[in-house]
């Protein structure tokens, strides 16, 4: 939801069926853990867009895991639409004021 402010260490991590996660616009990159989608399913899509942690040690260093929350906030920036509606205070003028705006083949 949009009143999320941060994410810790692995909060995510080991939901295998996690396939979608939209982080919040005003969302502090700063304030989001390392290894958050780590082991799911989101992940592997990450992977597969070339973006991934790099492990040093134990941990992910700080670059890959940087890396892998931009992507994570800027993976849906091609779907506007969904960006939208992943809130759930989103009304249904604020769709239909997208769509007129838009136009019905954006979504």
């Amino acid at each position: 939801p949009s009143t999320v402010t941060s994410i810790e260490f692995c909060a995510l991590s080991g939901c295998e069926s996690l396939g979608l996660i939209i982080l919040p616009d005003d969302i502090d990159l700063n304030n989001v853990g390392d290894m958050i989608i780590g082991g799911s399913a989101v992940y592997q899509i990450a992977q597969a867009s070339g973006v991934a942690y790099v492990i040093d040690d134990i941990y992910p260093t700080e670059e890959s895991g940087r890396r892998v929350n931009e992507w994570l906030f800027h993976q849906m920036d091609a779907a506007p639409f969904h960006r939208l509606c992943y809130d759930s205070s989103v009304t249904t003028k604020q769709i239909s004021d997208y769509l007129h705006e838009h136009g019905n083949d954006s979504a």
